[in-house]
């Protein structure tokens, strides 16, 4: 079985063209078309075809994805353990976190983590948490700590989720800002000028799909900022409205530096949850990280 050439079917696949496989790949576009072609060729079969300016799978090459998937996923992950070894001989996790994890949670974890684990090299990463999935998908992290409503339906044979905490996405305003512990109808919040995170966002995602439900034109978003902790402090100074996790907005609250927003008929709860690779594809360090997690949340319960 010639699995280069079934690798190149698979990012093909994946990405939706020979163009994004071969930049991914660095192989040029006629090879790769090419290699496909005779695979198809000498077994009979055909995996892609064009359908429009789309390029699809056919029946076959639909079935073919799950099994090379977990094929590559296994290939990676072994690739990924010989790398660390050379590199980092006393083990490395890799943690990917969202704003929210990267502030209030993770540091805590990695602290008590390195007081057991002092030879093995910690690496976080603070992005969004449609980004942070795409590391754990991709390999570059070994836990992701992200926000979803749901619970997470993809890639579950590969990956295991466990639900961390359970949360709420809150309006909020500076203390004394007309709507501070005001109720006002969602059309009202949304007329004013807001501050928020980047599109990919879980809470930007969120409002807009609130917006969308409730047929409301989406957040005239004034000021943007990569991080959580920028957009509370611009609020807190001030100008505009935000939507933020109750969990973060917490202790603001508490201070009365920001003031919650009653927004009538809109209750947005989402969870904060932890994935990462199932079982036999872990090395101890990496489970002994996960315990240590689940025993911090059972302890703060």
């Amino acid at each position: 079985m010639n699995f280069h050439v079934l690798k190149l079917f698979y990012y093909v696949a994946i990405t939706g063209s020979v163009t994004k496989a071969s930049e991914r790949l660095h192989i040029s576009q006629p090879a790769i078309s090419a290699q496909i072609r005779k695979f198809e060729r000498e077994n009979q079969i055909l995996l892609l075809e064009v359908k429009g300016k789309r390029m699809v799978l056919t029946p076959i090459g639909k079935r073919l994805i799950d099994p090379l998937e977990k094929l590559f996923a296994m290939g990676e992950q072994v690739q990924q353990i010989i790398e660390n070894h050379h590199k980092f001989p006393e083990g490395q996790i890799r943690i990917a976190g969202n704003y929210l994890a990267t502030s209030i949670l993770i540091p805590r974890w990695a602290s008590l983590f390195k007081q057991s684990f002092p030879e093995v090299k910690i690496q976080i990463t603070t992005t969004n948490s449609q980004e942070v999935m795409e590391q754990l998908k991709n390999f570059e992290a070994d836990v992701a700590i992200f926000s979803d409503m749901e619970f997470p339906s993809h890639h579950t044979d590969i990956f295991e989720y466990r639900e961390l905490y359970k949360d709420e996405y809150v309006f909020v305003v500076a203390a004394k800002h007309p709507f501070a512990k005001q109720q006002v109808k969602f059309e009202e919040v949304m007329s004013e000028a807001f501050i928020m995170r980047e599109e990919g966002s879980a809470a930007r995602e969120r409002l807009v799909r609130i917006c969308e439900e409730k047929k409301v034109q989406q957040p005239r978003v004034e000021l943007q900022f990569n991080g959580v902790n920028e957009v509370i402090q611009a609020v807190i100074a001030g100008y505009g409205v935000s939507f933020v996790s109750a969990l973060l907005a917490k202790p603001y609250l508490e201070q009365g530096t920001l003031a919650k927003v009653d927004v009538e008929n809109v209750v947005s709860n989402h969870s904060i949850w932890m994935g990462y690779r199932k079982k036999e594809l872990k090395v101890s360090y990496i489970q002994s990280f996960i315990k240590l997690v689940m025993k911090q949340i059972s302890i703060n319960i």
